[in-house]
């Protein structure tokens, strides 16, 4: 019952914002002015404006304070989700930290594979990679979305020197994805010269004990997606029939169903309401992702043990690089022995983990208790704030 009504307020909250996700499919919020470098589409003449890696929306402090010395955090979606998912919980958010006097910039980042960098078909092909070759290649999905990760945030100092990407704030896959994201820094001694935050957002960090099994039905929509149901849809409404009309009966909760319903968007943004919908997510390339975060038991180490970097002092503070683990205490999803791990190594002296149990709160944490999570984020990202501008 608490997952239905989690979902339910999900897909209300989507589709709050659906019509102006319609309108802006294919150009978001305006992205900083890009830099002079990096890499281009294909394609593309030598004067063209570069792009960012990922297609992403901007949410700046409120108000009129300048935000040039503003620290960005990043913001990561889960699987088959879009940045636009945490558009409402971060405005807020922002508002508060803004009100406090340590103001933060967000990037809502839509992932590979996943929102408008898959959906914008003029860079589809230079942003992702094909799921297919990948895997055929033996590539790991997650860390080709990291290493994705880590060229929006390069993307993001180029546009300004002086910006400091310093949180890093997951969500479920996403979550995995930013502990990958820091793992690879760590492995390559190019960990930032400031102190950093790595949220993990109800993302187990440990492996699935049985990979192969299904207990929240998630395998079965992919395969659902990917092998039965059409690429277009006439109406949204057509989604329902379409999965009702699945061979060896297989059925879907209703609150599921239209939860895939808020995934679809007008495959042609200019043709307004007369477009057909289409996913705005590559159900091979979530496949490769969601097979993967079942699989990968390192984010767990990078929680235990986050690497520490160089070391020494900024802006008179001790560069540390923390690790964030919330997780929702109605959510189904977590083994006792990762709790106790989290918990026991958060408890000692000197660890740089952080845990955090969410109450009122399903895996759809930034719905179910936006108010609770806020608590827990606000106060760690003000401290930390104060650390980089002081």
């Amino acid at each position: 019952m608490a997952r239905a009504l989690g979902l339910a307020r999900l897909v209300a909250s989507s589709r709050r914002g659906s019509l102006a996700a319609a309108a802006s499919y294919a150009t978001s919020a305006p992205p900083p002015p890009p830099p002079a470098h990096g890499r281009r589409a294909s394609g593309s003449s030598d004067d063209a404006s570069t792009i960012p890696p990922l297609a992403c929306e901007w949410i700046e402090p409120p108000g009129d304070q300048s935000t040039t010395d503003a620290p960005v955090a990043l913001v990561l979606h889960g699987l088959m989700g879009s940045g636009r998912n945490w558009r409402t919980f971060a405005r807020a958010l922002s508002k508060r930290l803004a009100a406090g006097g340590t103001p933060w910039r967000f990037a809502l980042v839509d992932q590979l594979w996943h929102g408008r960098t898959f959906g914008d078909r003029t860079h589809r092909e230079w942003r992702n990679p094909s799921a297919q070759t990948a895997a055929a290649n033996g590539a790991c999905a997650v860390d080709l979305a990291a290493s994705a990760v880590g060229d929006f945030a390069a993307h993001v100092r180029a546009v300004n020197p002086h910006c400091r990407v310093a949180a890093v704030i997951g969500h479920s896959l996403g979550g995995k994805i930013a502990l990958r994201h820091l793992a690879r820094l760590g492995d390559a001694n190019a960990l930032p010269p400031h102190p950093t935050q790595w949220w993990s957002l109800d993302s187990v960090p440990s492996a699935v004990a049985h990979p192969d099994d299904d207990p929240h039905g998630v395998q079965r929509v992919i395969d659902a997606v990917r092998n039965h149901l059409p690429r277009t849809f006439a109406a949204r409404e057509d989604l329902g029939t379409a999965l009702a009309a699945m061979p060896g009966g297989v059925t879907f909760p209703r609150d599921l169903v239209d939860w895939l319903g808020t995934n679809l968007a007008p495959a042609d943004p200019t043709a307004g309401a007369t477009s057909p919908l289409t996913w705005q997510f590559d159900p091979d390339g979530a496949a490769a992702l969601y097979d993967a975060y079942k699989r990968d038991d390192g984010a767990l180490r990078v929680a235990l043990d986050p690497p520490m970097g160089r070391g020494g002092r900024y802006n008179g503070s001790s560069v540390v690089h923390e690790v964030h683990v919330v997780r929702a205490e109605r959510s189904e999803r977590w083994p006792k022995d990762t709790v106790a791990a989290l918990v026991a190594r958060a408890k000692q002296r000197g660890s740089r983990l952080r845990y955090h149990a969410l109450r009122d709160a399903g895996h759809w944490l930034h719905v179910d208790n936006p108010g609770g999570l806020r608590d827990v984020l606000a106060p760690e990202m003000a401290r930390l704030h104060a650390s980089l501008t002081r």
